[in-house]
């Protein structure tokens, strides 16, 4: 498998993270539903739909009004959001400063932070990502692994930085 080796598009790998959704839930009995991309969560339940945001997730625990298992929940899948958006940084800067290195930095980050979500699903529903919080299918989070593998292992080259000189 040819993996890609300009290191111009390495900031749209975790980018892309940010825009795919990463979880669907349920809650309970069925007292719910959810779709959860990294730094938001649309969900819908009998007091109707609502659009949840890592702020207010943050703000939910700091003011006690999210406890136990969900607050240990919201937090790793907000340390797990931050560390993609940190990752998406120091790629930038990778490219920018042509740290052709960072991109192994950034993919070990990635990794973290896909280890992270998954620990959110299981703190909230349990290792099988079902109990009697209800039921988490995780389906974005292979994904995050594969772009972590990706900047991780990637052979990085220089790219066309504009000098007219062949970086093939």
């Amino acid at each position: 498998m040819d993996l890609p080796s300009d290191r111009r598009i390495a900031p749209l790998l975790p980018l892309v993270l940010l825009v795919v959704p990463l979880n669907l839930y349920v809650i309970g009995d069925w007292l719910g539903t959810g779709v959860q991309w990294a730094l938001f969560r649309y969900q819908e339940t009998s007091y109707g739909p609502s659009l949840i945001t890592i702020a207010s997730d943050i703000g939910y625990v700091i003011s006690g009004l999210i406890t136990g298992r969900t607050a240990i929940s919201f937090i790793l899948w907000d340390a797990g959001a931050v560390i993609l958006v940190v990752s998406f940084l120091v790629l930038l800067l990778a490219v920018a400063e042509g740290k052709v290195q960072w991109m192994r930095y950034a993919g070990f980050a990635v990794a973290v932070s896909g280890v992270l979500l998954v620990a959110s699903c299981i703190a909230q529903y349990g290792p099988l990502f079902a109990g009697p919080a209800g039921f988490s299918v995780p389906l974005g989070v292979p994904l995050v692994f594969v772009i972590a593998w990706v900047l991780y292992v990637g052979e990085w080259s220089e790219g066309d930085d504009g000098d007219g000189e062949d970086s093939g």
